[in-house]
């Protein structure tokens, strides 16, 4: 599953070009000064300082730098989500749920290892949110992109994260990294206490506050997951 959680960046880039070709099309077709409000009439010829063909030729180079800069910083946040959620999705395995299925100790130290490693990951993505708006500045600018035109397009980025979906998730991934913690510390402590169920992927066990407290720590990480699923599928509409 491919992660991007950019929509729509098609259009987004489209707009930011027509916003930069207004821009040249002004500063290489200035108005002459007896078209300007409260210059007095008179002959003047002022000539472009370029041609429509240069004017498309610089935009179509400046096209290039755009997507080069945005790629640079959006292609690390696009790398670092997808392996989030192929973390996260391995975690999602009913077998997770199963004490059955581990058959040692170790097992929970590897799984413990793996949990470790999502929230390592998921605390760096955070951070590359975190570091967009610099981030894409920098990477304009080192494009040899105009301050200003630079500015513009960054801040159009910025606006096409959805924010409030990347905030949610981010909360709900941290909830479901604590519960996973929670259910594989009672795996361990807990260790021998359940037999299989009667139905494959379940287990039982003979004491029954146990036996609540394994169901409840099933439902609020089944709970947290769904909701995580929900963001991750709207991120991708």
């Amino acid at each position: 599953m491919n992660v991007f959680p950019i929509r729509s960046s098609p259009y987004i880039f489209c707009a930011l070009f027509v916003s930069v070709a207004v821009t040249l099309h002004a500063q290489t077709h200035p108005v002459p000064p007896s078209q300007t409000p409260g210059a007095k009439p008179g002959p003047s010829k002022t000539a472009p300082k370029y041609t429509e063909e240069q004017m498309q030729e610089m935009i179509s180079k400046l096209e290039d730098r755009i997507q080069k800069a945005a790629e640079a910083v959006l292609g690390r946040i696009r790398k670092e989500e997808t392996d989030v959620h192929l973390r996260f999705s391995y975690l999602r395995k009913p077998e997770r749920l199963d004490p059955n299925y581990f058959k040692s100790k170790e097992d929970i130290t590897i799984w413990r290892d793996s949990l470790k490693e999502l929230k390592d990951k998921e605390i760096g993505l955070d951070k590359l949110y975190a570091e967009a708006d610099q981030d894409l500045g920098n990477a304009l600018i080192q494009q040899r992109i105009n301050q200003s035109i630079a500015d513009q397009i960054k801040n159009e980025l910025l606006k096409s994260f959805p924010w409030n979906i990347i905030k949610k998730k981010s909360d709900l991934m941290r909830e479901y990294i604590a519960e996973h913690d929670d259910l594989l510390a009672f795996y361990d402590k807990n260790w021998g206490s359940w037999k299989p169920g009667s139905e494959p992927g379940t287990a039982t066990f003979s004491d029954n506050q146990l036996a609540t407290t394994f169901q409840s720590l099933k439902e609020k990480i089944n709970a947290t997951g769904k909701q995580i699923d929900e963001q991750y599928k709207v991120m991708l509409e």
